[in-house]
């Protein structure tokens, strides 16, 4: 029997998912909306095999990039448990960052359960398993155009800072910083900065 600790700020989501989970065979689900130090402490108490991570930030609940931190967390501080990222967004920049933590296993939300649960076993086996389709959109992403420039304004225009402020922020002038900005639009094929730079961050260039 696997056990499994899912983890997720989202009551809905945990519950779906054990019920998913255990009645699949193999599989014992347990439940924490646990984050940081709390989290490692459930950890430790229960052991679970894998743990199953969601990273998708429920309507602003908990912090910006919590559900990241705590599978980062777990795959340095939590030995014996692999860590599985589950997402809602089939991007190579969301796959890029759970990557970049360390994880097991990357699955999505819209995964049938008999593939999540198989994707679970194999990690559990010690592989490391992608979720396929986001695999092969990661393969076909092109080379990142952007220069760091580009890509420093794209990222400053995504927490919402007006060109003014982007200016401040990077001591440059405001003229400049729209040239920046128009090259990233025309570089990417979109209409606007703002269309470019959620592309910029979906293709994992930000």
């Amino acid at each position: 029997m696997i056990r499994v600790l899912i983890v997720s700020q989202l009551r809905l989501l945990r519950e779906s998912l054990q019920a998913v989970l255990g009645g699949t065979g193999g599989v014992e689900p347990l439940l924490t909306d646990s984050s940081g130090d709390e989290l490692l402490r459930v950890v430790r108490e229960v052991r679970p095999r894998v743990a199953l991570v969601d990273i998708d930030e429920p309507g602003g609940a908990g912090p910006p990039g919590s559900g990241l931190r705590a599978a980062e967390l777990l795959t340095r501080e939590a030995a014996g448990t692999e860590v599985v990222t589950l997402t809602a967004q089939r991007t190579p920049g969301r796959l890029r960052e759970a990557m970049l933590a360390g994880v097991r296993g990357f699955a999505t939300r819209d995964q049938a359960p008999g593939e999540l649960a198989e994707l679970i076993r194999r990690v559990a086996a010690g592989e490391r398993v992608i979720d396929p389709d986001t695999a092969v959109a990661a393969l076909h992403t092109v080379d990142n155009p952007l220069t760091e420039r580009e890509q420093d304004v794209l990222r400053l225009t995504l927490v919402g800072l007006s060109t003014r402020l982007i200016a401040r922020q990077l001591h440059l002038s405001s003229g400049t910083v729209r040239n920046y900005l128009s090259g990233a639009v025309r570089k990417l094929g979109c209409t606007n900065r703002l269309q470019a730079a959620a592309r910029s961050m979906d293709s994992g260039w930000l």
